[in-house]
């Protein structure tokens, strides 16, 4: 049996006041819900979120923000990172364009952002044809605009015993996406599919990126990286300096230089990637899984600074690599979607308790490839 709440939906003008569901209405155990609320003060004002729990694992969904999550906890420790962004600040305070087109970081601070659809990588200048036809430089901020555009309907769906959190979003006009997020009662894991498709009636290129942040306690000193892949490239000089101590994660180190690595991922016989954050102590892991079909690449993202300045590590699944979309273009990496047609993305985040736990899910990464 399913049972289904619209929690918004712009063409009706319809936003859900803000509520608490029990486990139980969810096919869930007592002490699970599903509860919504309405941020106040500063510029989170007017951010609504959604929260799950399954029972091991609580999240914290945006739908202001591209529906990311912005941070949650499992078996009972923090789950996500400590930015120095505070406030879940609301796209209506965001410029894109400050710092140079690094206005986002005056808002980034979510366990998973979602980077994309025109673009997803680093500041750059493109080109493009405009309305005249004529081609015309355009110069594109960090991240693209996913992860700042706000669900126009979103959906909770309770089935099966699991709940699933349903967003819709659109860019550009042409591109929509319908986001699902699936908790499973009683799992420590967070599925995540989206499907992307072209409104337009033209070719349309696009990126992906699935910004996916881990701080303490996952991240701590001596903590280990492992991942499945057939070729690495340090991003710069300051990556290559750390590839001697490239699977090792040092503790909080004030005016640390981030380094990124990017990958070539290999998939299993599923055609699942993965990556594995384990903790210094090895008794607290992540694991980052994504289908190689439309996610070929990945990015390990090292900003092991200090704790005041955001200490965290990222496992970046991404369809093409995160240079200006410009040289993307011309290495041939660059994704296209034709009229009508759908991409879906898969990526899914595993959680793992005590030692024996997590050197199983390390011994499944090892032989995965």
């Amino acid at each position: 049996m399913e049972t289904s709440w619209i929690l918004s939906d712009s063409l009706s003008s319809f936003s859900s006041s803000d509520f608490h569901i029990p486990g139980g209405e969810l096919g869930w155990a007592e002490g699970s819900y599903c509860r919504k609320t309405t941020l106040h003060g500063g510029r989170q004002t007017g951010v609504e979120i959604i929260e799950l729990c399954n029972g091991p694992l609580t999240l914290r969904i945006c739908p202001t923000r591209g529906m990311g999550i912005i941070d949650g906890s499992f078996a009972g420790r923090f789950l996500g990172w400590r930015s120095p962004v505070r406030e879940i600040v609301h796209p209506q305070f965001i410029n894109l364009l400050e710092m140079g087109g690094r206005g986002a970081h005056y808002g980034f601070n979510e366990l998973l952002n979602r980077c994309g659809i025109g673009w997803s990588g680093a500041i750059g200048d493109d080109e493009v044809t405009n309305n005249m036809g004529e081609r015309e430089r355009v110069f594109l901020p960090l991240h693209g605009k996913l992860g700042w555009t706000p669900a126009s309907r979103v959906r909770l769906i309770a089935s099966g015993g699991g709940v699933t959190l349903e967003g819709d979003l659109s860019e550009e006009m042409v591109f929509g996406e319908a986001y699902r997020l699936r908790l499973e009662e009683g799992q420590a894991r967070i599925a995540v599919e989206d499907t992307l498709t072209n409104l337009g009636e033209s070719p349309g290129e696009y990126e992906m990126l699935y910004h996916t942040n881990f701080g303490a306690p996952f991240l701590e000193a001596g903590s280990r990286y492992f991942g499945t892949y057939d070729r690495m490239v340090p991003r710069d000089r300051f990556a290559a300096a750390g590839l001697e101590s490239l699977a090792t994660i040092p503790g909080p180190t004030p005016g640390f230089v981030e380094q990124v690595f990017l990958y070539c991922a290999c998939g299993d016989r599923e055609g699942f990637a993965h990556q594995l954050l384990e903790n210094g102590e090895g008794d607290l892991a992540a694991e980052v899984s994504f289908r190689v079909d439309t996610l070929p690449y990945t990015i390990l993202w090292k900003r092991c600074a200090g704790t005041r300045e955001g200490y965290v590590v990222g496992l970046n699944p991404c369809s093409d690599l995160p240079n200006p979309r410009r040289l993307e273009r011309e290495a041939g990496r660059l994704r296209r979607i034709d009229p009508g047609a759908e991409v879906i993305f898969h990526h899914r985040i595993d959680l793992f308790s005590g030692r024996q736990e997590v050197r199983g899910a390390i011994d499944r990464v090892l032989t995965g490839c």
